[in-house]
């Protein structure tokens, strides 16, 4: 059996990466205002984009886990985690802050966790990040880019899966985002899954663009 590299889903913008060697990477944990489920799993690394309640709850993550927040980087013999300073507005942080991109590179696919980007990227910056295998980005809009944004992300890294995050669902019904609906208007292939786990094999990943949205 060929063996898969896991992308599960935990609400926000939060996941946990498994790799096929087994490497665990869990992203931007909420805390438990968010409301969604806090996730219950142990972790290799876990990073944060930036240090706000709803993407910084490294402790929840079990195990003994190197936490990558601002500089720095992870290496293992199979994994490389990096990441890149953008900004979490569209006036170079002077409303919310910082904000920094990961890239996960695994199995020979490179993940990208854009975090709560809030501008469109720079051409230095989208030099430093190259092209997505597999885009995790926001689409909700008001704290991050908006449906619009999102898709000029998408165009610019070029990736073979997206996954949509940081938008409105049953959860943060009250929260000032939009729903993944108007994100998803005008792509050819989008899967809606009946789960919150994706698997893909690496080295067939989908020949043309195609959005998975997970479901908790």
């Amino acid at each position: 059996m060929t063996a898969k590299l896991q992308i599960r889903w935990f609400g926000h913008s939060c996941f946990l990466i498994t790799s096929t060697s087994g490497t665990r990477i869990l992203t931007d944990p909420f805390d438990e205002t968010v409301g969604y489920r806090l996730p219950d799993v142990s972790a290799d690394v876990v990073t944060s984009s930036h240090d706000h309640f709803d993407h910084n709850n490294v402790s929840v993550a079990r195990g003994n886990p190197v936490v990558l927040k601002a500089e720095g980087e992870y290496k293992d013999d199979r994994t490389r985690i990096s990441s890149v300073e953008t900004w979490h507005d569209a006036e170079h942080g002077a409303k919310r802050g910082k904000n920094r991109v990961f890239i996960i590179e695994t199995d020979g696919v490179r993940i990208v966790h854009m975090g709560d980007i809030g501008h469109d990227l720079t051409s230095s910056q989208l030099n430093a990040i190259g092209q997505a295998d597999v885009l995790l980005v926001p689409c909700g809009g008001h704290y991050t880019i908006d449906a619009a944004g999102a898709k000029r992300l998408v165009a610019a890294t070029c990736p073979k899966v997206v996954i949509p995050m940081h938008y409105k669902t049953n959860t943060v019904r009250d929260w000032p985002i939009a729903k993944v609906d108007e994100f998803l208007e005008g792509y050819d292939n989008v899967v809606r899954l009946d789960c919150n786990e994706l698997e893909l094999t690496p080295g067939a990943l989908p020949e043309d663009t195609t959005v998975y949205v997970l479901k908790l």
